[in-house]
């Protein structure tokens, strides 16, 4: 019997968030994302020894990947409260996003690497965003808008490590496999398009730019990004509840 009622319970609070989902304008919504990532003509530089080469470095484009959580300031949906009504152009989001930091070889302070030796790396990012926007295109069913264009802003804090087989100009003989991780805080700045296809489903076409400057060191080599500059295209689908 006490089985049976904690099923309905469970069915009964499941039905009642489904139905706020319903709202036109839920306040908070979580979602998915993909999207392509690129660096934008990174100068790094490779130091050992008490000798440092720098130079423009070549870091390849990969796929960034994540999910994210946010909050609309809207007195409807879940979490809802009583705002002030100029507040429901203003939202906050959390994301993590997943991407490749790999150095082409051959490229820029690669040169310095040793022979058949290459660089690669990853990159975690925990992001908040402080968002204002503004809706377009109204109707019944989505009294807030159709299309709603965006603008992000917020820190970042950034988890990368490098693993790589390393040897500078001043030091040849030095060679080996080794890897090295840093965390730093970035800035983060992100323009977007919010279409609201279902009044509690919708899409965003967004760009992110990340500026960074990691540093990784391992024993007497250190690698660093001068400064770290990422341009991010990301699709990204919502759920609103």
């Amino acid at each position: 019997m006490k089985k049976k009622m904690y099923v309905l319970g469970v069915a009964a609070l499941v039905a009642a968030l489904l139905a706020l989902s319903g709202v036109a304008q839920s306040a908070m919504w979580v979602g998915a994302e993909i999207g392509g990532n690129f660096n934008l003509g990174e100068k790094m530089t490779a130091s050992a020894f008490g000798g440092s080469v720098s130079s423009n470095t070549f870091i390849r484009p990969s796929v960034i990947g994540g999910a994210t959580i946010g909050y609309d300031f809207v007195n409807a949906g879940f979490g809802a409260y009583a705002w002030p009504d100029w507040m429901r152009f203003f939202s906050f989001a959390m994301d993590y996003t997943y991407n490749r930091l790999d150095v082409k070889e051959g490229s820029g302070i690669a040169r310095a690497l040793a022979f058949n030796s290459n660089v690669t790396g990853h990159e975690h990012a925990l992001t908040f965003l402080f968002m204002a926007h503004y809706g377009f295109m109204p109707d019944s069913e989505v009294p807030s808008g159709r299309i709603n264009p965006y603008i992000g802003v917020g820190p970042a804090l950034v988890f990368t490590g490098l693993d790589y087989k390393i040897a500078t100009t001043n030091a040849p003989r030095f060679s080996g496999s080794s890897g090295a991780s840093a965390m730093n805080v970035a800035l983060v700045v992100e323009p977007g398009i919010r279409w609201v296809c279902l009044p509690n489903v919708s899409v965003d076409t967004a760009v992110r730019y990340r500026l960074s400057q990691p540093s990784w060191t391992e024993g007497p080599v250190t690698l660093k990004a001068n400064p770290l500059n990422q341009l991010a295209f990301l699709l990204r689908a919502n759920y609103h509840f």
